[in-house]
């Protein structure tokens, strides 16, 4: 009697595992989403590798939209003290995201951890007027300093312009940048259509500045225009907030 008791509790618990293995859709359900965050738009893959883990694979760009703003020149003259300036962020590159459920029984809760790689390109930072007026009408007035001491104060970053009186920056990051975060929904969902939202950051160091392909060193410029650029300069962790919408593929 007893060894037909041990017998069927056995049976049981193959039955059970079996069955559980197929509910927890292990390795055996593919989504594809979309999203939106700071860092743009993107796409991805998501598969389930256990029942507490899903991976998620995709691109991220963001889209060609510039923005106008105006930096001043660390020497103004007479009426003209500020540039205008285009603002275009080139964040674009692929990913990789592991998501760990402690319960997913009870609630879509994760933590995520991964890597987001590809261009080192940051933002692009370009005047729309030439200022070589401006640098030989300072050169006249002060003979004594040469054109490189003149030019677009950003931050504690001073942008000097090229021959043709053109300024052209670049703010680049690390290449392979760190990102963890927490969230809500699931890589793939339970039905046919999910939302996931996460909120984390992404560890890509301090910004590096090139001005006309020449990196600048910070040299404490005093730039109090376009506020926003200036915190950035110095930002060495950018906080995301993602929604993705995803559907369940098989």
């Amino acid at each position: 009697m007893k060894r037909l008791f041990i017998t069927f509790l056995f049976s049981s618990l193959i039955i059970q595992l079996a069955s559980a293995q197929k509910d927890l859709r292990i390795l055996n359900h593919l989504s594809i989403g979309a999203e939106v965050s700071p860092l743009g738009v993107g796409i991805d893959a998501s598969m389930p590798l256990t029942p507490f883990i899903d991976v998620q694979a995709g691109y991220t760009i963001f889209p060609g939209i510039k923005f106008n703003t105006a930096l001043g020149l660390n020497q103004p003259l007479g009426e003209m003290g500020k540039v205008p300036v285009k603002v275009k962020p080139t964040m674009k590159g692929g990913k990789v995201l592991v998501n760990v459920m402690p319960v997913p029984m009870l609630t879509s809760f994760h933590v995520t951890a991964g890597i987001y790689f590809g261009s080192d390109n940051m933002m692009e930072v370009y005047s729309t007027e030439q200022i070589p007026h401006v640098v030989n009408e300072y050169n006249a007035l002060n003979p004594d300093y040469k054109m490189q001491n003149i030019g677009l104060a950003m931050g504690d970053y001073l942008l000097e312009p090229d021959a043709k009186g053109d300024v052209y920056a670049k703010l680049k990051v690390k290449p392979v940048k760190t990102y963890f975060g927490i969230g809500i929904g699931r890589a793939v969902p339970k039905g046919r259509i999910g939302f996931k939202m996460d909120l984390g950051c992404l560890l890509w160091g301090k910004p590096s500045v090139y001005c006309n392909d020449i990196k600048v060193e910070d040299t404490n410029a005093g730039g109090d225009d376009a506020k926003l650029l200036k915190v950035v300069t110095k930002l060495k962790v950018y906080p995301v907030l993602s929604l993705r919408v995803c559907g369940k593929i098989f």
